[in-house]
């Protein structure tokens, strides 16, 4: 279940930010950049699903998968903003 809700939460945020960006007239590289910044969720985000966990809006179970999914997909954003802004017509040295 949990790799399931990190897959649709990357997905849905990546792909919507990136496709917004890119009606926005961003290039389809600087989108991709984007779309990958937005998957950073961070604090305010851990701070609703204590709020929901407190008054039993949402399960332990729940909660625990929501926060894994926060703190995979902000760990995951700095790695591969870094890869996707790679100057790609350098040669290796």
């Amino acid at each position: 279940m949990m790799g399931l809700v990190i897959a649709v939460a990357v997905i849905g945020k990546w792909v919507g930010c990136m496709l917004a960006a890119r009606v926005a007239g961003e290039t389809w590289h600087d989108a991709n950049r984007i779309g990958v910044l937005m998957n950073a969720r961070g604090l305010m985000e851990l701070i609703i699903l204590n709020i929901g966990l407190q008054f039993g809006v949402i399960t332990p179970t729940l909660y625990t998968v929501m926060v894994m999914m926060a703190i995979v997909t902000t760990v995951m954003a700095s790695p591969l903003f870094a890869w996707f802004s790679r100057d790609r017509s350098a040669a290796p040295a």
